[in-house]
């Protein structure tokens, strides 16, 4: 991980990567990870992806929490995000998403 400013917030993408058909995605996740790479994270989405066991790839901004009732550590989303799926033509067309 890259050197961290003393009280700056560590930034992390967890990404997923899921089966199932193009549309719904509904099936079991094939693959997932954490990075604190963006372009990590695309690579192995992609990746994914173009092995054909996946149908969508989500990536999410993620950063280092603490779950309330267990004080277990955790990620928190930060409400950004981007969605990989295959286009006609084989490349991986990403859109960025709010939640």
């Amino acid at each position: 991980m890259r050197s961290q400013i003393p009280g700056q917030v560590m930034i992390l993408y967890s990404w997923v990567a899921v089966s199932g058909s193009n549309r719904t995605a509904s099936g079991p996740p094939v693959a997932m990870g954490i990075t604190d790479d963006r372009a990590r994270a695309i690579k192995a989405g992609e990746e994914t992806l173009g092995s054909g066991r996946a149908a969508m790839v989500i990536i999410e901004v993620v950063r280092p929490g603490m779950a309330a009732h267990t004080l277990a550590p955790c990620y928190v989303r930060t409400g950004v995000g981007w969605l990989g799926r295959r286009t006609p033509a084989g490349e991986v067309a990403w859109d960025r998403f709010f939640v």
